[in-house]
Parts: C-alpha cells; sequence; structure tokens
C-alpha cells in the first residue's frame, strides 16, 4: 500500500493496474481508486485490468465501480493471475514472487524490468480482455442514468452540473467513468450507446 502511494508523489502520465480478487485486501483496491481519482485529475490516463465476475463477490464489484467512477478506462478478462502497477514506463509494483499467495510487493526501476509487465498487460489489455460492463453485468447507477440522458440531450459539463447540482468535477468523473465502461471512444457515441443499452 505505500508504493501505491508513493505513486501519487510522482509526475505519472500513464497508470496500468491489474487487480485481481485475492490475496490482495480491499485496502489495496481503496488505495488503488484514490490513485487512479487523483492521477486521472491531473490528466493522466489509467488502465485497469478486473476480474469479469464482479457479481460473485460485492465488495469487489463496488470497488471495481468506484475506479470505474474515477475515469479509469476498465476491461475485464476471466483469470486474471497477477497484481501490478506499472506507471509509466519505468516503474512497475508487483510481487516478489507471484506464485507465493502472501509474497511482499517489489518495486521494479528501468525500461528493460519494467517493459515485460508492460508489454504483458498491453497484450492482454488488446487480445484477452473485454470492456468493463460487457454482458450487462453493470448498469449506471441513478447519477450515472442522469448525466448520461443530459448528455444526450446536447448539455454540456456546465449544463449538468447546474441542472443535477454536482459539481463539474464530480460529473465530468462520472461520464468519463460510464464512458470507459462502455468502451465509448466520445460522448456522442456514449449517448447513443447508452440508448442502444436502454439506460436511458
Amino acid at each position: 500500500m505505500a508504493l501505491l502511494d508513493a505513486l501519487r508523489r510522482r509526475t505519472v502520465r500513464e497508470l496500468r493496474l491489474a487487480l485481481p480478487r485475492r490475496p490482495y485486501d480491499r485496502r489495496v483496491r481503496e488505495r488503488a481508486a484514490l490513485l487512479s481519482a487523483e492521477l486521472v485529475g491531473r490528466g493522466a490516463q489509467v488502465r485497469v485490468l478486473h476480474l469479469a465476475d464482479v457479481a460473485r463477490d460485492p465488495t469487489y464489484a463496488l470497488d471495481t465501480r468506484r475506479i470505474a467512477a474515477s475515469g479509469a478506462r476498465m476491461r475485464a478478462l476471466p483469470h486474471l493471475p497477477v497484481w501490478m502497477a506499472v506507471a509509466d514506463r519505468d516503474l512497475a509494483i508487483v510481487p516478489s514472487d507471484p506464485a507465493l499467495t502472501d509474497a511482499p510487493a517489489a518495486l521494479l526501476r528501468g525500461r528493460a524490468l519494467v517493459g515485460v509487465y508492460q508489454a504483458l498487460f498491453d497484450h492482454v489489455w488488446v487480445h484477452t480482455a473485454a470492456p468493463f460492463g460487457a454482458g450487462g453485468c453493470d448498469t449506471p447507477d441513478e447519477r450515472e442514468r442522469e448525466a448520461l440522458a443530459l448528455l444526450a440531450e446536447g448539455l454540456t459539463d456546465e449544463g449538468i452540473s447546474r441542472r443535477t447540482g454536482l459539481s463539474v468535477r464530480t460529473v465530468r468523473r462520472t461520464i468519463a467513468g460510464v464512458m470507459s465502461r462502455m468502451g465509448a471512444q466520445s460522448r456522442f457515441q456514449a449517448g447513443a450507446e447508452a440508448a442502444r443499452r436502454d439506460w436511458i
């Protein structure tokens, strides 16, 4: 957890995060959600791999939704054997021994070592993982539905903020999170996809 907190003090442009359900406890996922929100707020790109069967564990599902709501781009896959956090191209936090469930985290530096984890993450992201919520397993909450409906009406973030009473920053995070879960590349596409899924 301390290593994740250390990333908050760095200038990070891109974070790749893989979050299995175990052996890592909820505090790790809570720290990951805080880190994701802070980095997205600073303009960093955050991509997260998580387990597809979030419904099996309500706590894991809640933590995963919080991370998505922060604006991170999310993808799911059926099996995620190793935890990792890769910051840019020169720093990674990984288990010191992936075969041991209680192995402490290790900090890797340098492009040669970090590049291996970066390549593994990117390969899984492109070739194996599915967009967050694929198959209807993660429908939007009431706030997200309202924001999507107003977005589909053509309102700006500021307009949605005035209509809902939410801060502009919260509106942006909410829309970014739900766009990520849908795999939408634009606000127009998000509105159309939300209508297609009968979310609005």
